[in-house]
Order: C-alpha cells, then structure tokens, then sequence
C-alpha cells in the first residue's frame, strides 16, 4: 500500500493512535484528580480541555510534517535551527487554538471559559509539553523516513558463469551458458541462437529469450535480434540511421535505429 511507503502517513497513523490513547488518559486522570482534591470538575469539561489540545495538534500537524519533510535533507545545524523556530511557531499557535476551541466549546454549553493564569505563564506552560510533542513527532517521523528508505533485498540473477539457459533443438535439449550465446534471431516461430557452439533452432519466442536473456547483458538491436554487448566489437551507423554491428567473432548483424538507444 502506498500510505505505506509515506513517512508522513505513518507518522499521522502513529501520532493519531498515541495521541487518542493519550487524551483519553489525561481526561480521566484529570477527573481523579480533582475530585482526590475536593475540586470536582465537570466529567464533560475535562473532556474538553484535553480534547481541544488534541484536536489544535491534529490541525497543525500537516505543519509539522511538512516542516519536517523540508529540513530532512538539510544539514544538522540548519536543521536543529529550522525545527527549533518551528518548535516555538507550532506551540504558540497551538496554544492560541486550543483556547479559542476551547472558550468556543465552554460557549457553546452555555459557561464561560476564564482561565485565570497569565498569558506568559500559560504560553510557558503549554511550551514545555508542546516541546515534547513536537519532538516526538519528529522522531517517528524520521524512523518512519528511515524505514521506508531501506532497501529490500532482493535475490540477484545467477552470474552468466553459472547460469544455464535451456535450448530444445528438436528432440535435443542443450544446456548453454549466457556468456556462450553472441546472439540471436527471429526465424518464424522459432528462434536461432549464434556462438561458439555454431548455430541452435529452438522454438521459442524473441520476447520470452529477451526476458531470459536480459539480466545477463543481452540487448536488443532490431526487431528480429539480440545481442550480448561484450561481444560487440564495432558499429557502424548508415545514413539512414539504422546500424551494422560487428561481433568479435567476425560475424555482421544488422540494427535498427529504433533500438539505437539500448547500446547507448
């Protein structure tokens, strides 16, 4: 899946999950507390204060991640200086959201929402967990760009050394090595193969040896050939654009100049 391979998706993913676990904790804990403390507070109220920190998150997340995606190819100290700025844009306007969603949620239900700390003092609130926050963004972030980054190993195709390609000729079967076929050519439904070992009819399909033959440095040259390019020696362009190609064992093949951009 493609939102797979995303950092920013998984990151989201991430951050949505654990910051919905999160919220649901703080707001009973929040419940708990208050009332351990003979302040009660309204089961609702709670739910709205954490809910709206939340919720101011998930609106400036895109923010962060597109910051984040932008200082990922920088280098470390433009990077640290980038994330810092954005550390302190992102907590101010979160905390500024969140108030306004949250005077509009207390309005709505009919109360006011007074908070009685100083603006300074709730801005260094607020910036000392925002901190965090953004942080680990960040890290899941870059974990998740680490991972999708890695490569997948994938098996490589058996050297032209050991490799075998099967040859049916008639009711002969021969076993060749890559590195022993020049090259080939169509002839009707069947296919010529040209080496060392003289010449091999085998009924098979140009597409189906060019798809066999491909990983091991065969390239097309012409509609009805394929060539190994180390057994090139010379080519020779005409003036209609297409091409002689010159083996090393003397033989001459023709190309097209519709191929001519695979032996570049």
């Amino acid at each position: 899946m493609a939102l797979l391979r995303d950092p920013r998706a998984i990151t989201a993913v991430a951050f949505a999950g654990f910051g919905l676990l999160y919220m649901v904790v703080n707001s009973a804990s929040l419940i708990d507390q208050r009332r351990a403390l003979g302040q009660p507070i309204a089961q609702w109220q709670a739910w709205v204060l954490e809910g709206t920190s939340f919720a101011a998150w998930l609106a400036l997340l895109p923010l962060v991640l597109a910051l984040a995606t932008r200082l990922a190819s920088r280098a470390l100290p433009l990077a640290t200086l980038g994330h810092a700025a954005g550390c302190i844009a992102v907590s101010l306007a979160h905390t500024v959201l969140m108030a306004g969603l949250r005077a509009v949620s207390f309005a709505l239900a009919g109360e006011d929402y007074a908070p009685t700390e100083a603006w300074s003092d709730r801005l260094l609130f607020e910036a000392r967990k925002d901190v965090i926050t953004y942080v680990s963004i960040l890290a899941v972030f870059l974990l998740a760009r680490q991972l999708v980054a890695r490569p997948v190993a994938t098996p490589s195709p058996p050297s032209g050394e050991t490799a075998l390609i099967e040859v049916r000729d008639g009711s002969r079967v021969v076993m060749l090595r890559p590195m022993e076929i020049d090259w080939a050519s169509a002839a009707g439904n069947y296919v010529e193969l040209h080496g060392s070992f003289g010449s091999l009819l085998a009924r098979r399909t140009m597409a189906d040896l060019e798809s066999e033959l491909t990983p091991y440095g065969f390239v097309r040259v012409h509609r009805s050939h394929l060539v190994r390019r180390t057994a090139i020696a010379a080519t020779e362009t005409r003036q209609s654009g297409d091409f002689d190609i010159t083996l090393r064992s003397g033989a001459v093949i023709s190309g097209s100049r519709r191929f001519r951009q695979n032996l570049a």
